[in-house]
């Protein structure tokens, strides 16, 4: 899996030099019949973003991509299905091409760590195109370098001894993607939050949630039938949150 030749046939990667985003790439090729599946890859892109509109540096030697998923029909509450479908994808790439020496964590809802730092995020936005109700998911995954300013630590694949090139990246998640789509088709949401908390912290991790200017701190308590981060405060009262920044005390 690891080396696969290929990236698997239900997607089509289109490959530029320099974009300005390749979630902006995408939508414009949407707009021109793009169909599910497509994905778009960049070396390097000129005005990348984070989640809540933060820049994304993105020199050349790291992996920038996107890619067109349907949305989840809303009647069946599996709406944050992708974002958790993706992050199991990333975890159990960067797993497998360190040959499982490193472990990496998911900090909810979106980010993957290693060592508490930084090495890959993702960012979806939904959008209807004639009716049909799409994703553009975008990822970056720092491979050779990291930003030195950004609000959490950070790192990259050959700081942590994974050399590794990009294309190798690229083919590897799309492989774990398709898996980890089967496993959700076949076994539903349940198996797939049980897959993303045997990466995530442990039960009982004392973390901070800052939603807005707001800071809350407790303990970690797993995840809601929806994907809500569950929180216990020193109360013993348990929150459910359904969007807010995280950090590890």
């Amino acid at each position: 899996m690891i080396y696969a030749k290929k990236i698997p046939d239900v997607y089509k990667l289109i490959e530029y030099d320099i974009v300005d985003s390749t979630m902006i790439s995408l939508k414009e090729l949407v707009k021109e019949g793009a169909k599910v599946g497509t994905i778009v890859s960049a070396k390097k892109q000129y005005n990348g973003r984070g989640r809540h509109g933060r820049k994304w540096i993105s020199p050349e030697g790291n992996l920038y991509f996107s890619f067109l998923r349907q949305a989840e029909n809303k009647k069946f509450k599996n709406v944050f299905a992708p974002v958790f479908i993706t992050a199991v994808a990333l975890a159990e790439t960067i797993s497998l091409i360190s040959k499982k020496k490193i472990l990496p964590i998911l900090k909810w809802p979106n980010d993957v760590l290693i060592n508490n730092s930084k090495v890959a995020g993702i960012l979806i936005e939904s959008f209807n195109n004639n009716g049909n109700d799409l994703l553009n998911i975008g990822v970056g995954v720092n491979i050779k370098s990291n930003p030195t300013n950004a609000i959490y630590s950070a790192t990259n694949l050959y700081n942590e001894n994974i050399e590794v090139s990009r294309e190798v990246v690229l083919k590897s998640f799309f492989n774990c993607l398709y898996i980890t789509e089967q496993i959700f088709l076949s076994k539903g949401i349940k198996e797939i939050f049980r897959l993303w908390l045997s990466y995530s912290y442990k039960v009982g991790t004392k973390i901070g949630v800052k939603i807005g200017e707001k800071r809350i701190e407790g303990y970690f308590n797993g995840l809601d039938s929806n994907g809500s981060l569950l929180l216990i405060e020193e109360s013993g009262e348990e929150l459910k949150i359904f969007a807010g920044d995280v950090f590890l005390l």
